[in-house]
């Protein structure tokens, strides 16, 4: 596989909603459970159409590397709704082959009680998670391919700011802007026009660039 990396600095973050299953675990002892398990990300899922022109999956080694020391569980994005954190050891972390996992233990506030009980009720089922890419590859939509959408896979993520129970999974939402994902999408046509190598050859042109990285 093609793998460019480009350190950069004040890279826009980006957000992302992920059809997780969202669920208590469960306990053998009689207490009700209060550990709250699911998947934040899952690998090698196309997305749907994000912002009407391109999809996006998330490379199973898109982690490796990444900045996890400081993230936030909270609700809806909102650093005032924390409910864990990797900092403080309440959060945990942890890739397999399906995704990115996560888990925590409700804390006994009133959010948290809430937060059990909506998951248990089936009301939250869904997840998002806060990041910055600095590497990332795309196909382009044309006649030669039959591609409906341009496609972009996302190679390594850098930080991971927080992840979120959320109400409404939306995940072509993003805080990143069109100009920057139009840019991100320049360079790699830059770097794939620097190699002399035409459209009908993507195979062979993301040969050459896995050689020289």
């Amino acid at each position: 596989m093609t793998q460019i990396k480009e350190i950069r600095s004040n890279e826009p973050v980006e957000v992302r909603c992920a059809l997780s299953d969202v669920r208590i675990e469960q306990r053998s002892e009689p207490a009700a459970g209060r550990t709250i398990v699911g998947y934040a990300v899952k690998f090698e899922c196309w997305s749907e159409p994000i912002m009407g022109w391109f999809r996006e999956r998330i490379a199973r080694e898109a982690f490796s590397g990444c900045d996890i020391s400081d993230v936030v569980m909270c609700y809806n994005h909102n650093a005032e709704s924390i409910l864990a954190r990797t900092s403080s050891g309440t959060l945990t972390l942890s890739t397999d082959e399906v995704g990115l996992r996560f888990s925590f233990e409700a804390p006994n506030t009133s959010l948290g009680n809430d937060m059990v009980e909506l998951v248990q009720r089936g009301d939250i089922a869904r997840c998002s998670f806060k990041f910055t890419v600095d590497a990332d590859e795309w196909r382009y939509a044309d006649k030669e391919n039959g591609l409906e959408y341009d496609e972009r896979t996302v190679r390594h993520i850098s930080k991971l700011y927080d992840v979120s129970l959320v109400v409404y999974p939306a995940y072509p939402d993003t805080e990143a802007s069109l100009r920057h994902l139009e840019e991100r999408k320049a360079q790699w046509q830059r770097c794939a026009s620097s190699a002399k190598y035409d459209s009908v050859s993507r195979e062979r042109l993301t040969m050459q660039l896995k050689l020289k990285n």
